[in-house]
């Protein structure tokens, strides 16, 4: 399975990188013809440990995150997919995201496809405040019960953003509810919000907090319902050319957790700009 999903995952960005070339090629041939443009923007491989009250409980996740843009006349869609090849030698609750009501046996798979669009339009993000509404969407697409949700979801969502200077920092927020899927699973109720924040403090070198995320449950008992990481780390940024590599490391304590939820998270992060 771990090898079809990768397989997949790079016939993907194949797909997709052809249609980046293919704009740009339309683009240059018929200069007023630039209505349509698409780009992928970056890929990001997070490799993180989960550490449990129990050791022999421990799990290892490598999550993808592809972020494209495409621009439509004076307005551009941004898109966040990510999808997760987990290992887990039993349930987590809350984890991956978006699964209420894990299976109870040992897994490993890929997990639930949770995806966002946001509108905004051309020419907006620049230094100060930046909001864009949009949708989210969870895609039940895990190989296993203990490693997704069985249901489709959607529901709103908004991306805000905020630069000043070395600071970069905005969240993500998703609210997901069942609309269709599994009859014998229960129904998504999520909100899922994405922190981030980014300081330089000297050029190539900046300190990071892109946390797994803080994820409210509504549908599940008080106490066993939330997830609050607080921690972060230091990313390293280098140029290859025409593309960048960032490689961080964090290290997260989930504050408030389910009883049998994720003690501690360590978070290793290579991504490519384009």
């Amino acid at each position: 399975m771990i090898k079809l999903s990768t397989a997949i995952l790079l016939a993907f960005i194949l797909f997709v990188t052809h249609l980046e070339i293919f704009a740009q090629e339309e683009h240059s041939e018929e200069e007023e013809q630039s209505f349509i443009e698409f780009r992928l923007a970056s890929w990001g491989n997070w490799i993180f440990r989960s550490f449990l009250k129990d050791e022999t409980d421990d799990a290892t996740t490598w999550g993808h995150e592809l972020v494209s843009v495409l621009g439509i006349g004076s307005f551009e869609i941004k898109n966040i997919a990510y999808f997760e090849i987990n290992d887990f030698p039993r349930n987590i609750p809350g984890q991956p995201p978006g699964n209420p009501s894990p299976g109870v046996e040992a897994a490993t798979g890929i997990g639930d496809l949770i995806t966002g669009f946001w509108v905004s339009k051309r020419g907006e993000h620049h230094e100060g405040h930046h909001i864009a509404p949009g949708i989210g969407l969870q895609i039940p697409t895990a190989s296993d019960k203990t490693l997704g949700s069985g249901k489709w979801a959607i529901g709103p969502s908004f991306d805000y953003e905020y630069e000043s200077g070395n600071l970069f920092a905005g969240a993500i927020a998703i609210q997901l509810w069942t609309f269709a899927g599994a009859k014998d699973r229960k129904d998504v109720n999520m909100l899922l919000v994405k922190p981030f924040l980014y300081y330089e403090f000297v050029e190539d070198w900046s300190f990071v907090y892109v946390p797994y995320g803080i994820s409210v449950y509504w549908n599940k008992p008080s106490g066993e319902n939330v997830y609050i990481p607080l921690g972060g780390g230091v990313q390293r940024s280098f140029h290859l050319g025409s593309i960048g590599l960032n490689v961080s490391a964090q290290f997260f304590n989930n504050v408030v957790r389910p009883s049998k939820g994720t003690v501690n998270d360590l978070r290793f992060l290579f991504e490519l700009a384009f």
